[in-house]
């Protein structure tokens, strides 16, 4: 499977994951029901329907349970996700966001990208984006994110951000996933390094 492949693999996947808890969360069941069945991963099929025979979990007096319960979901995709409040402080994240960070989760959850990145360049696309999801309610792409640590870890990211309401809150939050693009940017760049040193004009 190609990486462009793989990225459209894993946006389907995710969207349909969305899908099923919104309808969960709104209480719409039935509706939950009928998207369960396209979900052929025995695993994600297991906790979406425990989910749906279980929905009051998602009521604001269960606070903490609504919270194990999308921890349980993220916890199941193949890539970095995170979820972040109206202010950009991450509320969520699952292993794979926090071994992105190379930090504990407990060292992430609480704090914003400012804390750990220190290009403000890379801050201010964030920041507009998070802004922008928030402001117009809609979904965004960010195909290729810098991201900078100040570990000195340094990655190319396609990220996907997108507004979930929160059922404890009411408010809008950003729920967000990345898919590594680093290798395919610095084959596409090796490419292009190649095809202009065999130019016979140059």
């Amino acid at each position: 499977m190609s990486p462009e492949d793989r990225i459209s693999f894993l946006e389907n996947k995710v969207n349909s994951i969305i899908s099923t808890i919104e309808c969960i969360i709104k209480g719409n069941t039935e509706k939950a029901k009928s998207l369960l069945v396209s979900h052929t991963d025995e695993y994600e099929q297991s906790v979406l329907k425990s989910l749906i025979e279980n929905s009051t979990i998602v009521m604001p007096a269960q606070e903490e349970k609504t919270y194990d319960f999308l921890k349980i979901i993220i916890e199941g995709l193949p890539f970095p996700v995170f979820l972040k409040d109206e202010q950009g402080k991450y509320l969520l994240i699952n292993k794979l966001e926090a071994q992105l960070f190379g930090l504990d989760e407990s060292q992430i959850i609480g704090k914003e990208d400012a804390h750990f990145i220190q290009d403000q360049e890379q801050i201010e696309v964030i920041r507009k984006s998070d802004k922008e999801v928030l402001n117009e309610n809609k979904s965004i792409e960010l195909p290729n994110q810098n991201f900078s640590l100040s570990n000195g870890r340094t990655y190319i990211f396609k990220t996907h951000k997108v507004p979930f309401l929160n059922p404890i809150t009411g408010k809008t939050n950003i729920l967000g996933f990345s898919a590594d693009v680093t290798d395919t940017v610095n084959l596409d760049k090796l490419k292009k390094i190649v095809i202009g040193c065999s130019n016979p004009y140059l």
